[in-house]
């Protein structure tokens, strides 16, 4: 994990949601917000596929963490967070953006556990 932002959510036209991480843009579909906020189902994370039909593919998701105080933006096993007061902000055009952040793995670092330090592997 970096202490800086991997990317920033964007209001866009016609209620679509823009999200850009690291050189990449997605984007998440009005339909599919109302899902997300109001039910907390898992929603897809559209990708514009490059070929020359334009048509959209899905790369990831997007979900409410288990406290749903903060959207989770899922691409293979990396995953990013916002707080889900800025995310409805941008969504409904009240901010302009909003800044996201990687989470870190759920992989222990061998130091931690390590019996040579006393962890809870010795």
């Amino acid at each position: 994990m970096t202490r800086f932002s991997a990317g920033i959510v964007m209001t866009g036209s016609d209620g679509y949601v823009h999200v850009r991480i690291w050189d990449k843009s997605y984007f998440i579909c009005p339909e599919d917000m109302g899902m997300l906020l109001f039910v907390g189902e898992t929603v897809p994370l559209l990708h514009k596929n490059p070929d020359p039909t334009g048509s959209s593919v899905t790369s990831g998701s997007v979900s409410l963490n288990p406290s749903g105080r903060a959207v989770i933006l899922s691409i293979g096993s990396i995953r990013y967070m916002l707080p889900r007061d800025r995310f409805i902000a941008v969504a409904l055009g009240e901010d302009v953006s909003c800044i996201l952040f990687e989470v870190p793995g759920d992989v222990p670092e061998p130091e931690i556990i390590s019996p040579k330090k006393g962890g809870v592997a010795s």
